[in-house]
């Protein structure tokens, strides 16, 4: 596919979507001249981008790659397994994700700060049928340790989501598999996800048990 029937397509799809150059640079984590270019026809996306762009779009791969909507009869054999892949949430902005994860961890250590501002207990025993505390630290030290936890955590996750070989592994499955490669990038979103809410929790369970 020629480059300015590409950007012709990527525009019309992306004004349909309701999204600016500018939203859309951010959800692919390039720049909006990036996107400009596309669309002016002066250059493609690398490959490494294409799934990104499609789950962007909420389009498959297929349909990115053949500047096609679906609404094509000439593809039917195609049918079932495009309307699979775009039953599944591969269009979550996870950006979006990772900031409101990071903002719940803040509101809960403030409140965590407001409630119990000295001593607290991070560690504890089960014994004679219930939870007894270990040892103390101050506060303001457990609840800043989970925050910059989870911002470690949070960006380990973005630089996994930006790893060239892993997106081109999954553009790969998902160009010939699509429903096995939309749950296996949704399991390991969630995989990340787990993990970035563990300071959260952690935050969580000493208002709890303190």
């Amino acid at each position: 596919m020629d480059a300015p029937t590409f950007g012709a397509f990527l525009a019309e799809t992306r004004r349909a979507r309701g999204l600016t150059q500018r939203d859309l640079a951010e959800r692919l984590h390039v720049t909006d001249k990036a996107v400009s270019r596309w669309e002016r026809g002066v250059g493609l996306p690398d490959i490494n981008t294409l799934e990104p762009l499609a789950d962007a779009l909420g389009l498959t791969l297929s349909q990115l790659m053949h500047a096609d909507r679906g609404g094509s009869a000439a593809q039917p054999t195609q049918t079932l397994a495009e309307f699979f892949a775009l039953m599944t949430p591969a269009q979550i902005a996870w950006t979006d994700v990772r900031r409101a994860i990071f903002w719940l961890t803040i509101g809960l250590a403030v409140w965590a700060q407001c409630t119990l501002p000295w001593q607290v207990a991070i560690h504890w025993h089960w014994a004679d049928g219930a939870w007894h505390p270990d040892g103390a630290v101050p506060g303001l030290l457990a609840y800043l340790g989970c925050i910059a936890l989870c911002a470690m955590l949070l960006w380990f996750w973005q630089g996994w989501q930006r790893n060239v070989m892993d997106a081109a592994a999954l553009a790969w499955l998902r160009a010939f598999h699509p429903r096995l490669g939309a749950a296996m990038q949704l399991a390991l979103q969630m995989f990340w996800m787990a993990w970035a809410l563990a300071p959260a929790l952690c935050i969580a369970m000493i208002l709890l048990l303190n």
